[in-house]
């Protein structure tokens, strides 16, 4: 994972001196990829950057937090895809929305929590 196309995702969200960046990467055939997904496979991570100078990287996800694993996002138009596009904060929620297998569309959901709940 996270070794070719990477590709941002939704709008960034600064807050408290913070850059947060959720982007989608593919998984690169051969050696450079990784051997435990299929070559090919789109998922999703976040990098967090200073927001007083973007150039620096503070955090990169060193695995991927949604990545395809339910029959819809393993099989369709192009097999294994999560492709993160839309990011709302809707009654105490995180809502992430997401391609699926460029097939359908879901919805990831967690609680917003701690200064960012307000």
């Amino acid at each position: 994972w996270d070794s070719d196309l990477v590709e941002p995702g939704p709008a960034a969200i600064v807050r408290d001196g913070l850059v947060t960046l959720i982007y989608n990467s593919k998984n690169a055939p051969g050696s450079k990829g990784r051997d435990s997904m299929p070559a090919g496979t789109y998922s999703a991570g976040q990098v967090i950057l200073d927001a007083s100078d973007p150039t620096k990287v503070l955090y990169r996800s060193e695995e991927p937090f949604l990545m395809p694993d339910q029959p819809f996002e393993i099989k369709g138009q192009i097999n294994n895809v999560v492709f993160v596009q839309g990011l709302v904060q809707h009654s105490g929620r995180w809502l992430l929305y997401y391609g699926t297998a460029d097939s359908l569309i879901g919805v990831a959901s967690s609680t917003v929590q701690g200064a960012h709940a307000g």
